[in-house]
C-alpha cells in the first residue's frame, strides 16, 4: 500500500484495510467483533465504518441479537461499489474480467490481438477491460495483468516472456496510459496463486504453485504470502535445467539448452513434434512417449523443488491446452515418486484444472487485495483508485 503524506493519513489507510479484512474473512460480522479482532477502539470503528458504508465499500446486513441492549447490524463487503479487472495476455488474444469487491467474477470479455507489440496488446487489453465493465468503469479502481514469463512486479517490467517474444518490456506504464487505469503486472502463475490466496483457502500456509500450459511457472507461498526473490524473479522453476538423457540438447527460448520448460510445457512437446518434422498439436493417442517423458521431467523438476521447501501442499494447475491424455496424471505419479525413499512423507499434491479465466481473476484479485492488506504487498508507487 503506497503511504500517503502525513502519518495520520497512512494510519487511517492501514485501519480501514484492517477493518475490511476482518469483514473479508469474518462476514456478515458485528462492529464488536471488528474491535476485537483490530483492537480498534468502539469509536474509531464507529467513525471507519461509516466512510466505508458511506463509499459502498461496507454494506449493513442482517440483525444480531444479544441478550440485551439495541441489536447491533452485521457487516459485509458491499458488491456494487467499486470494481477490479484483471487480464490474462497471451500471444494470441486479451482476456479480461471484472470482480466485485468479493472477488466475484461480474463480466467477462475477450479481444483477439492483431500482432504481440507491446502497444497492440495494450490497446486489446485495455479494449477487452472496457468492454467487460461497461457502466461499471468508472468505479474500477485498477487493472491486473497476468503475462506468461518472468515479470518484476516493483519495476513494472516483463523481464523475459517467450509466449509475448518480450525483454525488458516496461508494460505497466503501457496499459496504463492505454487504458487509463492504475496497474499491475504479474506472472500467470503468481496471479493464479493470488486467486487461490484471496479466497482464504490457503491463509497462513506454505504451499507451492505451480502452472502448467504453454509455459511452465511457479509460485512459492510462505505463510500465505507469495515470496518474490530478492530480484523478484522466485519461482524461476521454468528454466531450471531438466536431465538431458543423451539425446540432442533443446534449445530454450530463453537462450540456454535443456530447460525444462523444453521438456515439461505444451510449448517443448510442440518444439519436439517439430524438430522431428512434424507441424501438429500433441495427440495424445499418438504421442504417449512424449507425454510420458515429458510427465516425468515435470514431475521429478517440481519434486526437487518441493524437496528444498517443504511445503505444506503443493497445487498444479494444468490449462485447458495442456490438459493432453494422462499428462496430469502422469506428473503427479512421478511427483509422488521422488519421495518413494524420502526420510519425511511428500506435501499433499492436488492436480487441478486452471481456466484461463482463473488466472484473469487472480490478476484481478493483485488490485483488490491493495484495499484489505495493512503490511506493504503492493509495488512501490501503486495504489488502487480510492471511493472519494
Amino acid at each position: 500500500m503506497k503511504p500517503r503524506a502525513g502519518s495520520k493519513a497512512l494510519i487511517r489507510e492501514i485501519n480501514e484495510a484492517l477493518v475490511l479484512d476482518v469483514v473479508r474473512t469474518q462476514s456478515p460480522v458485528s462492529r464488536a467483533t471488528i474491535a476485537g479482532h483490530t483492537g480498534l477502539s468502539p469509536a474509531s470503528i464507529t467513525g471507519i465504518t461509516n466512510k466505508l458504508l458511506q463509499q459502498q465499500l461496507l454494506v449493513e446486513t442482517e440483525i444480531e441479537r444479544g441478550t440485551g441492549g439495541r441489536p447491533a447490524r452485521l457487516l459485509e463487503l458491499g458488491r456494487d461499489g467499486v470494481f477490479a479487472a484483471g487480464v490474462r495476455l497471451s500471444a494470441t488474444e486479451a482476456l479480461a474480467v471484472v470482480v466485485d469487491l468479493r472477488g466475484s467474477v461480474v463480466a467477462t470479455h475477450t479481444e483477439p490481438l492483431n500482432s504481440t507489440q507491446p502497444d497492440d496488446a495494450a490497446a486489446a487489453a485495455a479494449k477487452a477491460v472496457a468492454d467487460a465493465a461497461g457502466e461499471n468503469a468508472t468505479k474500477l479502481i485498477g487493472v491486473g495483468i497476468a503475462v506468461s514469463g518472468v515479470v518484476d512486479q516493483v519495476g513494472g517490467l516483463v523481464r523475459h516472456s517467450g509466449a509475448m517474444d518480450w525483454a525488458d518490456v516496461p508494460f505497466q506504464g503501457i496499459i496504463e496510459q492505454a487504458s487509463g487505469q492504475p496497474a499491475i503486472l504479474d506472472s500467470y502463475v503468481n496471479a493464479y496463486a493470488r486467486g487461490l490466496l484471496f479466497d482464504g483457502s490457503f491463509t497462513g500456509r506454505d504451499m507451492l504453485v505451480f502452472s502448467v500450459g504453454i509455459s511452465l511457472g511457479a509460485a512459492v507461498v510462505v505463510e500465505g504470502r507469495i515470496q518474490r526473490g530478492f530480484n523478484g524473479a522466485a519461482g524461476g522453476f521454468a528454466h531450471t535445467r531438466a536431465m538431458n538423457n543423451g539425446g540432442p540438447a533443446r534449445p530454450c527460448h530463453c537462450g540456454a539448452e535443456d530447460c525444462l520448460e523444453t521438456y515439461g510445457s505444451l510449448w517443448g512437446m510442440e518444439q519436439e513434434l517439430l524438430r522431428a518434422g512434424q507441424h501438429r498439436e500433441v495427440t495424445p493417442d499418438v504421442d504417449t512417449h512424449l507425454i510420458a517423458d515429458a510427465s516425468a521431467q515435470l514431475g521429478t523438476g517440481m519434486a526437487n523443488v518441493a524437496k528444498v521447501l517443504a511445503p505444506e501442499r503443493v497445487v498444479v494447475g494444468f490449462a485447458p491446452e495442456a490438459q493432453v491424455g494422462s499428462f496430469a496424471e502422469q506428473a503427479t505419479t512421478a511427483f509422488l515418486g521422488q519421495f518413494r525413499h524420502s526420510n519425511t512423507p511428500p506435501p499433499g499434491i492436488e492436480a487441478v484444472a486452471a481456466d484461463h479465466a482463473a488466472v484473469a481473476r487472480g490478476a484481478a484479485c493483485l488490485v483488490l487485495e491493495g484495499l484489505f492488506s495493512a503490511r506493504d504487498t503492493q509495488p512501490e508507487g501503486w495504489q488502487p483508485v480510492r471511493t472519494a
